[in-house]
């Protein structure tokens, strides 16, 4: 028990750490309170495991800060997008290999800029460098393992797409360079481990293997099955996996290490005795992971499995929830980025579910069927369903959260699915195993053991595309991230809760519902606890948030700053839908917004307004008044006099300062663009056009000008650049305005369309359409509410649909 409070709070210092920050002065101040708790009271049980965890979260935030890359100038990534470069390194990992292109793994040890040199480039100096850049070489000619290289190419930074930051990804396994398109020339091979090359050489050979002894798609699948390649199964194949919830088939999982290991223990029991069949037994787990591609799944289960070993060896009994927790801390320990990878989760969260789940639910079925037939009876039918069904759902129980965060996509036929095919997954393992043995020996008798295997495999294949064809087999569920979080908490109380004796809940609900101070103070907890998660979740996370919200046919931007500062521009043609934007946006105790902005008078952008100016303080106002015949205008413009906010006259040249820059991050800008001193005729021209900048990033915000102001723009480009990351196009769309003129100049990355769904006036126009086509695009009447997040260097893009 103690060992998993202390692998939890290790785990969550990791990820505070990554959330907020800390600084490095927090560590040593949180360590020596709880040395002092442990010495001041060290006979108080309670107070030393409450210690002793304060002291692993300090040294999980310790280790987390210590993986921090720090680069100079010969760090590989230091040179990303200087551009065209040749770089000399050795493949440190196995090539991954897929239709079009390979992937490489390549350690860099030297690089020549542009003007540089390395063999067979013209004359010139190279770098020493030190870091891992991924290559995308083309499929052809095969590269392996250790194969010393040339590669020609662009240095890049790997990119954040729209819905997953490949940056991220990468740099969690230690990869901050990358080149893509390169050409690649072999300079010389086995340059790295002979061992892990001589390995490598050998699950490919186990590949072709199979290949020649058994036909597509049943090759590919065993492929993924045995060695942990996937990238061979047909797309089509993926999906119905994917749908029907039954990946973790093709997953390598402790399924196949128990089955690995137990291969490896009986048999060198037999020939060396049952002392030394221990350490053949562990050096066999230890090896096959390595030949799968030790992913964080892969690598949790190895270590559970040499834990069991170690158990056998010692005669003692293992208790899974401490392996488990050891496994965690020795893996994050190595590596705490391993914290986010997605395998380590779900296969941890499985085991969770396994390990606290399976035996109460087959207990509790047990009882069940108990009451309409023999208890013999029951056990058995029992026993025939409880790996098919009662296992998937005890590991769904605690792994779904993470698929519908991560995936969002929830399987309705998943128990259905693995009902019908796990119950011949252990036979497919076993007789696809002897195949892919006896083929490396003979490749004839492979392939007739093959024919037993392919029945397993073409049954598994079919159920899973049977099932994947029904309807509604799976239907798109998102949850968010706090969502999950609140899931866990509950799931961990009831658990708790039905842990404890028949008894113990009783006199605990005696308590509970005979006391009532025993339930003001938890219903006081429990509202003090969810207040102070809101709280939490409100405050600013350091960086840029501008979010164009959902209210039908107008125009409504909302933008936290990094320091929390928040801004409004334009309110919408809806009081109601405005104000439960905001309600979403804001925290809720807060009633002030730091800076309104009307970009011009129409009712699509004024109406929203006027209950925003009732019910928040505000403390700068910018617009750009003018004559209009509009009764809410009017009453507008009132409110602002009596809200006695600061007003700014929206022209251009007026330049304000949201956030000032410090060590951490960028200074956040707010540039007016138009409208000058000219009065233009129509209201639409007169919008008062906006341009945030915050470091690297920038984004132009057009209110409803129309193509006479985005000439008249383009024209003072050199004045007042237009460039930007983030374009919100003009006018919802209309054909009136976005020229590709216009486009061009702004030259945007991403182009938000804030428009009502089925609106009367067409917008956004096809015309419009088509220039921004190849672009991405965002319409709040298609997304919902469009959010722009950025750390001045990286565009995130989140929406609402």
């Amino acid at each position: 028990m103690e060992l998993a409070c202390f692998a939890v709070a290790w785990l969550a210092g990791i990820a505070l750490a990554e959330e907020i920050g800390p600084p490095w002065q927090v560590l040593p101040v949180l360590g020596l309170l709880a040395f002092f708790v442990l010495l001041l009271w060290r006979e108080n049980p309670r107070a030393r495991l409450i210690a002793a965890c304060a002291l692993f979260l300090a040294a999980g935030a310790g280790r987390f800060l210590l993986a921090a890359p720090h680069f100079d100038e010969t760090s590989l990534a230091t040179y990303n997008d200087v551009g065209w470069v040749t770089l000399e390194g050795v493949v440190v990992g196995e090539p991954d290999e897929r239709e079009t292109y390979t992937n490489l793994r390549v350690r860099a040890e030297r690089l020549a800029l542009p003007g540089g040199a390395l063999p067979g480039t013209p004359d010139g100096v190279a770098l020493d460098v030190e870091g891992l850049a991924l290559v995308k070489a083309d499929r052809y000619p095969e590269r392996s393992y250790g194969d010393r290289v040339l590669v020609d190419g662009m240095l890049e930074t790997p990119p954040v797409l729209e819905d997953f930051s490949y940056k991220d990804y990468l740099a969690r396994q230690g990869i901050h360079s990358m080149v893509r398109r390169a050409k690649v020339t072999l300079l010389a091979e086995r340059q790295a481990n002979p061992l892990l090359y001589m390995l490598f050489r050998l699950k490919r050979r186990a590949q072709s293997t199979i290949a020649a002894i058994l036909p597509e798609p049943q090759a590919a699948l065993l492929t993924g099955i045995l060695l942990g390649i996937e990238t061979g199964i047909p797309a089509d194949l993926m999906d119905d996996f994917a749908a029907t919830g039954t990946t973790h088939i093709i997953a390598i999982s402790g399924f196949n290490i128990t089955i690995v290991s137990g291969i490896f223990f009986a048999t060198a029991k037999r020939l060396f005795g049952e002392r030394r069949a221990f350490w053949i037994a562990a050096l066999g787990v230890a090896i096959y992971t390595i030949l799968v591609g030790a992913s964080a799944a892969v690598v949790r289960a190895a270590a559970m499995g040499i834990l069991y070993l170690v158990a056998v060896r010692l005669g003692r009994a293992t208790y899974a929830p401490a392996s488990l927790a050891a496994a965690a801390f020795f893996m994050t320990l190595l590596n705490p980025y391993t914290l986010w990878d997605v395998g380590f989760q779900l296969s941890f969260a499985a085991t969770i579910g396994l390990v606290l789940y399976t035996d109460p639910m087959v207990q509790a079925s047990e009882r069940t069927l108990a009451r309409f037939t023999s208890a013999e009876r029951a056990e058995k039918i029992v026993s025939l369903v409880s790996e098919a069904l009662l296992v998937t759902l005890a590991a769904q129980i605690t792994t779904t959260p993470i698929i519908l965060n991560i995936f969002g996509r929830l399987s309705l036929v998943t128990l259905a699915t693995n009902f019908l095919i796990l119950p011949v997954q252990s036979y497919l393992m076993i007789a696809g195993a002897i195949a892919l043995l006896l083929g490396l020996v003979f490749q004839p008798l492979g392939q007739v053991a093959g024919w037993v295997v392919w029945v397993f495999l073409t049954y598994t294949i079919e159920m899973v595309r049977l099932t994947a064809r029904a309807p509604f087999a799976s239907v798109p569920v998102h949850m968010e991230s706090w969502m999950v979080w609140a899931y866990y908490a509950l799931l961990a109380g009831l658990t708790w809760w039905f842990k404890q004796a028949k008894e113990r809940r009783a006199e605990l609900w005696y308590k509970f519902t005979s006391s009532i101070q025993a339930k003001f103070t938890l219903g006081a907890s429990a509202v003090l606890l969810i207040l102070a998660f809101f709280f939490w979740r409100g405050l600013p996370d350091g960086k840029l948030h501008v979010t164009f919200l959902d209210v039908g046919q107008g125009d409504a931007i909302f933008i936290q700053t990094p320091s929390g500062k928040q801004i409004l521009i334009d309110g919408g043609p809806s009081e109601t839908q405005v104000l439960a934007q905001l309600g979403r946006q804001m925290p809720f105790w807060d009633r002030t917004l730091d800076v309104v902005v009307l970009t011009h008078p129409d009712s699509d952008h004024v109406n929203g307004l006027v209950p925003v100016l009732e019910r928040y303080r505000v403390d700068v106002v910018i617009h750009r008044q003018i004559e209009m015949d509009s009764e809410t205008y009017d009453y507008w413009l009132e409110l602002v006099e009596d809200e006695g906010a600061s007003v700014y006259e929206g022209q251009a040249g007026l330049s304000l300062t949201l956030d000032e820059a410090d060590a951490q991050r960028p200074g956040l800008e707010m540039l007016i663009l138009h409208p000058g001193v000219e009065v233009w005729e129509s209201a639409n021209d007169n919008s008062v056009v906006t341009r945030l900048v915050y470091g690297q990033v920038s984004l132009l915000l057009t209110g409803d000008i129309e193509a006479e102001v985005e000439g008249t723009l383009v024209g003072a480009r050199d004045v007042a650049p237009l460039q930007s990351t983030v374009l919100k196009a003009a006018h919802h769309g209309s054909c009136s305005s976005s020229t590709q003129a216009f486009l061009d100049a702004v030259d945007p990355e991403v182009v938000v369309i804030s428009v009502g769904v089925d609106n009367r006036f067409g917008h956004p126009c096809d015309e419009v359409l088509e220039r921004l086509a190849g672009l991405p695009l965002y319409r709040t009447d298609e997304h919902g509410a469009v959010e722009i997040v950025s750390d001045g260097v990286q565009v995130w893009v989140e929406t609402e649909r």
